[in-house]
């Protein structure tokens, strides 16, 4: 009698067991991301900041966390395009100031998640003597206008030399030796944001620098921060994803800690996501966090403190 006991309770513990390794149970993994793809790839040492796009699989944004790219290991700004999947990437004047290469690598946060075993190579060739861009005429247009002709003048250009818009070719003509034009078509402008345009031969690695293009449309609102979540931690932890609520978030919104740039990804008007590295939190005490929006309009948030125990 006893061992019938025995077996019975052991079948139910192997029962509970096998019921808790069920799928409806079992933890929901995030994915481990890849890079198949950056656009563009290659800039001239020089050129203004500009927006990259990284494509790839396994990249997320939801309530598990966002997937953010690395910048040979420093965390970027992302936002994830829901129609196309592919990451949009906010690279600074300063990433690109001298010739390199850079590897650009993805991570999403635990459980699971890590960063791609592999990266992909962005090059910030070296400035080509007497090929330069010296205005774009017009250099702004409204976001949701109308198509309209993209004059870019310079030096240096010739005949095959083609005008990129966000690293795409466009149908250009050549007016030797300091004239470009090309026709911007409404799907280019419909955003406001910024483009990044530059005049390059066939080969793109041999370009002029590239220059920012404004696409305007209504002034970011001033932010407010309502709530962090954590809004604490333990002293001498790992990197982590950290979710700030409020209102007026825009694209471009970046969060500061203790008034430094961290790498944020926008999800809404009312969430972002930022990147808090392992040297944020090294030490007990109290960070301050605020999101500012780009002028013009825009501004900075107040603090709200983050506890370090």
């Amino acid at each position: 009698m006893k061992r019938s006991r025995s077996v019975a309770l052991v079948s139910v513990v192997v029962g509970i067991f096998l019921l808790g390794c069920g799928g409806g149970s079992q933890p929901a993994f995030n994915a481990t991301p890849t890079v198949t793809g950056l656009f563009p790839s290659v800039i001239t040492a020089g050129s203004d900041g500009f927006f990259m796009s990284v494509t790839g699989t396994g990249f997320m944004s939801d309530s598990k966390g966002v997937t953010f790219v690395n910048w040979n290991g420093s965390p970027r700004s992302t936002t994830l395009n829901s129609t196309t999947g592919q990451l949009s990437v906010q690279i600074f004047a300063a990433d690109i100031a001298t010739e390199n290469n850079i590897i650009v690598t993805v991570t999403n946060p635990g459980p699971g998640g890590g960063t791609s075993a592999a990266g992909q190579t962005f090059t910030v060739e070296p400035v080509r003597p007497g090929l330069t861009l010296t205005s774009l005429d017009p250099a702004n247009a409204n976001a949701g206008g109308d198509a309209f002709a993209l004059t870019v003048n310079g030096t240096g250009f010739t005949a095959g030399d083609i005008i990129n818009w966000n690293g795409t070719e466009l149908i250009t003509t050549i007016t030797p030796p300091n004239q470009a034009s090309a026709q911007i078509t409404k799907d280019l402008i419909a955003t406001a944001g910024t483009a990044s345009v530059n005049v390059s031969l066939a080969d793109p690695t041999v370009a002029t620098l590239s220059t920012t293009f404004t696409i305007t449309g209504p002034n970011p609102p001033s932010p407010t921060v309502s709530s962090l979540s954590p809004s604490s931690t333990a002293h001498g932890g790992g990197d982590f994803e950290m979710r700030i609520s409020g209102s007026g978030f825009v694209p471009d919104s970046f969060a500061l800690w203790n008034g430094g740039f961290r790498a944020t990804s926008f999800i809404s008007s009312s969430q972002l996501v930022v990147y808090i590295q392992a040297a944020d939190i090294l030490n007990a005490g109290n960070a301050t966090v605020a999101v500012t929006n780009p002028a013009p309009g825009g501004g900075t948030s107040s603090n709200q403190m983050f506890k370090i125990d």
